[in-house]
């Protein structure tokens, strides 16, 4: 039996600067709770992030509207933490998460960074 937890790092992000964290557990049947940490990143900097299906660089399609994942702005330590609900996340398939800046699409070749989301045995 699978925990319905999951988690992923991207120990370095391009251009901002810091890491992100990124954990998540079954909130009920259909949906999942995340929450992503920012760590020593740029001060006051907005940041985009969604969680996809499929793997770093497939350029997947993200698993809930852009809404759904809220926009983070770090605090004057380099700090962002946002929890949310999203659809629950499935045993035996594939996802990742990226951030990325705002202003721009979307993509894993323009993401500040991506990290593939392992599930906890």
């Amino acid at each position: 039996a699978q925990t319905g937890k999951w988690t992923a790092v991207i120990s370095q992000l391009s251009s901002v600067g810091g890491s992100a964290d990124l954990s998540v557990e079954v909130k009920d049947e259909k949906q999942s709770k995340v929450k992503i940490s920012i760590r020593s990143a740029k001060k006051e900097t907005r940041l985009a992030w969604d969680i996809v299906e499929g793997r770093c660089r497939d350029d997947g399609t993200p698993i809930a509207p852009g809404a759904s994942f809220r926009r983070l702005q770090t605090a004057m330590d380099g700090t962002a933490i946002a929890t949310v609900s999203v659809p629950r996340l499935l045993s035996g398939k594939s996802y990742y998460f990226r951030v990325y800046d705002p202003q721009t699409v979307a993509t894993d070749g323009a993401a500040y960074g991506c990290g593939n989301i392992s599930e906890l045995p």
